[in-house]
């Protein structure tokens, strides 16, 4: 299965994601970011809209990694659908590459400010709950920046105001940099944990993923095999 929505919607009983933020979490290079991606795209393919803070990649990395699985989103940045919001390069670079577009410190107060304004301006059809996606990539730089207790208040309020507002979103998190009580903080403060990993059978990478957590979803939590190819991932379900 190429549709990371059809995928969740598989899992979850043909329903979808929990309104809030759900954790993606696990290794580093599992493709945690690609799912967030791909579900990205099918939510602007489908007409909505989607808010993309970055802390990690600089904006033009993520344009230019999600070309070359044929995700262009020029035309959706040219209509305000797909929104960054760079909290990257003003650290690393004295500027950002969002002049114009959107700024951010790796402050988490800072960000719960942009973040609930733009929740308030979501035009937001209720009858397509994916209509509006907001991914958070990832949490693991704030955890490391920032003070562990601000970054998870800000995960928790941040949550509340998604269910509130009915949005969905996504928060990535690498599981082999953070202490387990600190995961488990932050899966408490979320509405749901997707949790990816590779395992090594006979010399071989096998990736697998699972819906471990998904608040009001009665969900399949077995693992499910999956593949990075050159459009993304290829779920078997």
């Amino acid at each position: 299965m190429k549709s990371a929505v059809k995928a969740i919607q598989e899992l979850t009983g043909n329903k979808a994601l929990s309104n809030g933020l759900t954790i993606l979490s696990g290794t580093h290079g599992c493709g945690k970011t690609i799912f967030s991606q791909q579900y990205a795209y099918e939510i602007l393919q489908s007409g909505g809209k989607v808010l993309w803070i970055t802390t990690e990649e600089l904006p033009s990395t993520l344009r230019e990694g999600m070309k070359t699985f044929r995700w262009d989103i020029s035309r959706f940045e040219s209509e305000h659908r797909f929104l960054i919001y760079d909290s990257v390069s003003p650290a690393r670079l004295g500027l950002s590459e969002n002049i114009g577009h959107g700024m951010l410190g790796l402050d988490p107060t800072g960000m719960l400010i942009v973040i609930t304004e733009q929740l308030r301006n979501a035009e937001i059809d209720l009858k397509a709950p994916d209509g509006f996606l907001l991914v958070l990539d990832s949490v693991s730089r704030l955890l490391l920046t920032c003070d562990p207790k601000a970054v998870i208040d800000f995960v928790s309020c941040l949550n509340s105001r998604m269910e509130n507002a009915r949005v969905r979103g996504f928060a990535t998190v690498s599981e082999e940099v953070h202490e387990e009580k600190l995961l488990n903080s932050l899966i408490f403060s979320s509405s749901g944990t997707i949790r990816f990993r590779v395992k090594e059978d006979n010399y071989q990478r096998i990736r697998q993923f699972r819906v471990e957590t998904m608040h009001g979803r009665a969900h399949d939590d077995a693992w499910k095999d999956y593949q990075i190819t050159n459009s993304g991932l290829d779920i078997s379900i």
